[in-house]
């Protein structure tokens, strides 16, 4: 029997919203794999055109994945405190078993080109180029005034739509992490109103960007995603090995992995049979 279709956009969109505020892994990732992606990036890019079309779609994504994002909020600082390096193997695992579906939406049936090679290497080497930035000794924290928030709210809003970039490792960096979930857990939504601001201009203005190579180049984009969706699953593994404590947590990491593994197959037959056509 065949999911009805906002059943299926609902379940998706509370995924993103969870990994959306997890550090280390991308909710537009999770669009990539089920197949949303290129629809989400259109409507976003131009709202005018599609906003009567597609309403329901872009309510359901919106809503569903903010519900998703605060429900995963609550539990953040317990998850992160008690299991982070687990959960950072979790994910890593969850994540890489879902390439080869991502590889599938990419494959038009012609032969690789050397601009397809290019473009993945590049996004595998931009990951790999975070890893090295989030592993440097040199830290740095944006200011609190309106503007500097704005600024890193536009960065913010940018990796918000970037599979295999984390938005919530962007702000780990930025030393603003910590003030935006406990503003997001109290409700305060005054005090980082300049930081949403920047990341809805972002995040347009990145929609009309992705959507225009998506829509001239889509095999190449797609390779460019698979670059930084294997590079984001080497930065995540990395970053967990780093701060494993000796082999204290050894048992905790091969269940995680497991778990991962599981579930990571079960959101590959999920795909498969749910997964949404390309739009045209």
């Amino acid at each position: 029997m065949k999911m009805a279709e906002p059943l299926k956009n609902a379940l998706v969109a509370a995924l993103i919203g969870v990994f959306m505020m997890m550090p280390g892994v991308s909710g537009a990732t999770l669009a990539v794999i089920f197949g949303i992606y290129d629809r989400l990036i259109r409507d976003l890019s131009k709202p005018t055109k599609y906003l009567k079309e597609d309403f329901w779609f872009i309510i359901t994504i919106a809503v569903v994945g903010i519900i998703g994002a605060f429900v995963c909020i609550k539990g953040l600082d317990f998850l992160i405190d008690e299991y982070e390096v687990p959960l950072m193997f979790f994910f890593a695992t969850a994540i890489s078993i879902q390439l080869p579906d991502i590889w599938k939406q990419a494959d038009d049936g012609n032969r690789l080109t050397s601009r397809n090679v290019l473009a993945l290497a590049t996004g595998f080497a931009l990951m790999i180029l975070v890893l090295c930035l989030n592993a440097s000794p040199y830290s740095w924290e944006v200011s609190a005034s309106p503007l500097a928030m704005v600024a890193a709210g536009v960065v913010y809003g940018i990796c918000l739509l970037s599979p295999g970039i984390s938005g919530s490792t962007v702000l780990l960096a930025l030393g603003l992490f910590s003030a935006v979930i406990n503003a997001l857990s109290e409700l305060d939504l005054v005090s980082i109103a300049p930081l949403i601001v920047g990341a809805i201009i972002g995040g347009l203005l990145f929609a009309k960007v992705v959507d225009h190579f998506v829509t001239h180049n889509r095999k190449t984009t797609y390779f460019a995603i698979i670059g930084l969706t294997a590079g984001s699953v080497v930065t995540v593994a990395v970053q967990a090995l780093m701060k494993m404590d000796g082999g204290d947590q050894l048992l905790q990491c091969v269940a995680a992995i497991a778990i991962g593994i599981v579930l990571g197959w079960l959101a590959h037959l999920f795909t498969k049979k749910y997964s949404t056509p390309r739009t045209s």
